[in-house]
């Protein structure tokens, strides 16, 4: 009846009956502690009822109406909220409805702006569902631009960088994120692509889909370096990152960039309707002729859930509730090296959370049956996170607002499980 990984439940084995707070309950009434609706447009909850209340008023006042055309309040009020939160540089918003739109409008633009026909980007990233980004976001799964990724030009890729497992290098790292600079210098810049024909260059600040990789500030410089040299544009995808994920407003504050394009979605929404958002200087967008919106794009309840949003963010504390979280997930996850020889590598940033697994410590080759088998014990412990069976890192993304108590419950559930699981693959291969 469904398709993908709807089609069996493998990776999540229930239908859900109801939410509350930052809990699951499936129809038999089994409970689990929430890693999963954050992933989408959850960022404070089940039911945020600021969000909920805001909505409700804006769409009695407004109805549905086409703001591309026809303005109102909550969309000025929304433009005006993101400029004043944007890094140094940013003084322009573009209405769109999801984060695919949104990179696709950069692409546009970044084109228009500087009248150049490529696109730099790096493997494993995720932009998006469209063919077109599609093919553009080369994950780390190949399935995913099966038939789309050989018939659509303007992308070149390099690396994502990434300090633990590194291309041409076999073990474990640390790896010195600089390989990735020289390789585009060196390489792609030589073979494959001239640096006048780059319009811009298009990256998550952190990687989520591609198992929270969370690049070093000698890699940022670098990158920087070479966008003010040839005249790129720097495309900071944020659909994941922003508005407190990863500890600041926006994960490029960790670094101090300063884009010419930043892409919101997902946490904007703040858990209410559809909204996602291009930000951009005066140079990219001020003239800029190019559509970017659509029938749905900031629809008035929409902005008006989206600024209570803003306004949660501002008031309760969460940024320093995720400050709590992160240091919940090293605190607990992190004695898992060393101890546990299937973890390779445990990553943790604001609100977010990642465990590699690999076969040994030694090749670390990927080992997604270990990841699968974890997070079925996962699921029987009480935890939901994000899991696919051809991955071998798992992913804990609890909302913003998450209490830390039930964070830290939740790690020590997947330490468990981690453990129980190393302990019945080893008595599988002690019996004969």
């Amino acid at each position: 009846m469904l398709n993908g990984a709807l089609r069996g439940g493998d990776d999540v084995p229930f239908v859900l009956g109801r939410k509350r707070g930052h809990i699951l309950e499936d129809v038999d009434g089994n409970t689990f502690a929430d890693h999963v609706s954050a992933w989408g447009a959850a960022p404070y909850g089940a039911h945020p009822g600021p969000v909920r209340d805001a909505m409700s008023r804006a769409w009695d006042r407004y109805g549905m109406e086409i703001t591309n055309y026809v303005q109102s309040e909550p969309v000025l009020e929304l433009a005006e909220r993101l400029i004043e939160l944007a890094p140094e540089g940013i003084t322009r918003v573009a209405p769109t409805v999801t984060g695919t739109e949104a990179v696709e409008g950069a692409v546009k633009l970044a084109r228009e702006a500087t009248g150049r026909p490529i696109i730099l980007s790096f493997l494993g990233q995720y932009h998006g569902e469209s063919t077109y980004l599609t093919a553009a976001s080369s994950t780390d799964r190949p399935d995913n631009t099966s038939a789309n990724a050989q018939y659509v030009p303007g992308f070149v890729f390099a690396p994502y960088p990434n300090r633990f497992r590194a291309p041409f290098h076999r073990g474990p790292g640390p790896h010195d994120e600089t390989l990735y600079i020289e390789f585009i210098e060196d390489w792609l810049l030589r073979h494959q692509v001239e640096p006048s024909q780059i319009a811009g260059v298009l990256i998550e600040p952190v990687a989520g889909e591609a198992g929270i990789l969370v690049p070093s500030q000698d890699f940022w410089e670098g990158l920087t370096r070479l966008c003010r040299e040839h005249g790129w544009l720097l495309i900071c995808d944020e659909v994941q990152t922003c508005l407190g994920r990863c500890g600041p407003i926006w994960a490029g504050d960790l670094w101090g960039l300063r884009p010419d394009i930043l892409l919101l979605g997902k946490s904007i929404a703040a858990g209410g309707q559809p909204i996602a958002a291009i930000m951009a200087t005066e140079a990219v967008l001020a003239a800029s002729g190019t559509h970017l919106g659509g029938t749905y794009a900031w629809e008035p309840a929409a902005c008006a859930g989206a600024i209570a949003g803003l306004d949660i963010l501002a008031r309760d504390g969460i940024l320093e509730n995720v400050a709590e979280l992160e240091q919940i997930a090293r605190a607990e996850l992190e004695p898992l090296k060393g101890h546990v020889p299937e973890v390779g590598d445990v990553r943790a940033i604001g609100a977010w959370a990642a465990i590699e697994f690999v076969t040994d410590p030694l090749t670390i080759a990927p080992n997604p049956a270990f990841q699968a088998a974890v997070h079925r014990a996962a699921v029987l412990r009480g935890v939901v996170a994000i899991s696919e069976e051809a991955k071998w890192v798992y992913r804990m993304q609890p909302a913003l607002s998450m209490e830390p108590e039930l964070y830290r419950w939740s790690c020590r559930q997947v330490a468990a499980a981690i453990e129980e699981t190393a302990r019945t693959l080893e008595a599988d291969a002690e019996r004969p």
